[in-house]
């Protein structure tokens, strides 16, 4: 075990310095430039009642957007260090759990972390979207991290009974559930579950104020305005049906092909669980990643950069099951360790892409030692510039040539195509009537 254990930590490091490495390159996108516009032009407080009353629910996530600093950053240094700050928030915040759940020492929980966040990485739907996009990573990966110092907070909360814990739990149960709806989905079942098998004060008010804010996010009138109109009837049912499963099994599958070798590495942790809790309560736990998998079937989502939170919750918590019932698995770890490193299974049509298997590894590789990221990097740049200070309304730029697949990139339309939103958000951002593409 400490071999294979010692080769994850050895790629875990240098998967680590690789994303560092491409951080530097990173620019900003889209979405990006939009936020700062709407706080720009009605100040923070009017862009959340907006936002809230036309867009969604996710006050907390989209507040943190609405603090995008595009504008007052010229040279573009924020979306270099905050990816890599994020990734290290992830980290640290894994080690202090495993150093308050598993007694480990600094070092061990660090090693442990540096591991799980290995793991974590290759699970990812969409790397750009989840690490490189700070719109992107407010929503999906943030949430993630402060999940993870919600978890601490409820084991020193537990341990110490200090009232300090208690409060600290209860204010980020109120951020969470503003964070993206599939995390306050999952944090939701979990307060259930809690609430159920330890029927005490604490976890009760947990749970009332879990629902109450729950309900902010959802019943948000934004979120509302945006689903527009949907049809009825059966077909609309079989297609709900067919959506869930399809994202089950995808979500399934994906976690089989990895889940031997992290049990062979998490060996140790996974089996302290199976001592401390019953295969009973293991599969409740498990059962709620059931809760938003039924939320995306019913609003017809299919696999998206929104199920990040659903694979990485689903993979930790069926490794213990697997565990209980079929731990031999852990002997096939070195399946799993050929199938990280190949490319994506391209075996659906273009039209359902989407459900190809890709565990990044290869693509990470592939874009260190082949895309010319310093060249992706001058031409966002410049093309930013000659927007921001060309003199006309109307302004037409060069198409950017070198595009990687981990960096977030979205294309605006040239001259001989209809708008897109890109085209709109850089044309509100620097007050320009048309930008186009060549």
């Amino acid at each position: 075990m400490k071999t294979v254990q010692n080769i994850v930590l050895f790629l875990s490091v240098i998967l680590c310095i690789g994303l560092v490495y491409i951080s530097m390159f990173n620019v900003y996108q889209t979405d990006d430039y939009m936020c700062a516009y709407g706080t720009r032009v009605e100040g923070l407080w009017g862009n959340f009642t907006h936002t809230y009353l036309y867009w969604g629910g996710r006050y907390f996530g989209y507040t943190v957007n609405m603090l995008n600093p595009v504008a007052y950053d010229i040279n573009g240094i924020f979306p270099k260090v905050y990816p890599i700050f994020l990734m290290l928030s992830f980290i640290g915040v894994a080690a202090l759990n495993f150093k308050a759940y598993f007694s480990y020492s600094p070092g061990e929980a660090l090693k442990k972390s540096l591991m799980l966040f290995f793991f974590y990485t290759i699970l990812l739907v969409s790397i750009p979207e989840h690490y490189f996009w700070i719109t992107g990573s407010n929503i999906y990966f943030l949430p993630v991290i402060l999940s993870g110092l919600l978890l601490y907070f409820f084991k020193k909360n537990e341990d110490t009974a200090k009232k300090i814990w208690f409060y600290l739990s209860l204010l980020l149960i109120v951020v969470l559930m503003g964070a993206n709806e599939i995390l306050a989905l999952l944090l939701q079942g979990l307060l259930m579950v809690s609430y159920y098998q330890k029927r005490n004060k604490q976890n009760l008010i947990f749970l009332l104020t879990g629902t109450v804010f729950l309900l902010v996010s959802f019943l948000a009138p934004g979120n509302f305005n945006r689903m527009g109109e949907t049809e009825d009837g059966l077909l609309k049912w079989l297609k709900r049906v067919a959506v869930f499963g399809a994202n089950t099994a995808y979500i399934a599958f994906k976690s089989l092909l990895v889940l031997p070798i992290f049990i062979k590495v998490f060996e140790k942790e996974l089996k302290k669980n199976t001592q401390k809790i019953t295969f009973q309560k293991a599969v409740s736990v498990w059962a709620v990643s059931l809760l938003p998998l039924l939320f995306t079937g019913f609003i017809l989502n299919l696999i998206a950069r929104q199920f990040e939170n659903i694979i990485f919750y689903f993979f930790i918590t069926f490794a213990v099951l697997l565990v209980f019932k079929m731990e031999k698995i852990k002997q096939f770890w070195w399946v799993s360790f050929i199938i990280i490193f190949l490319p994506e299974f391209r075996v659906f049509p273009e039209r359902y892409s989407y459900l190809n298997i890709d565990l990044n590894a290869a693509n990470i590789a592939t874009e260190i030692f082949t895309t010319d990221l310093a060249e992706y990097e001058r031409e966002v740049d410049e093309r930013i510039d000659l927007i921001r200070h060309c003199p006309k309304d109307s302004v037409v730029v060069k198409k950017v040539k070198v595009i990687p697949r981990i960096l977030y990139f979205d294309e605006m339309a040239s001259v001989n195509e209809n708008e897109t939103y890109v085209n709109d958000q850089l044309q509100k951002y620097f007050e320009k009537k048309y930008i186009r593409t060549k």
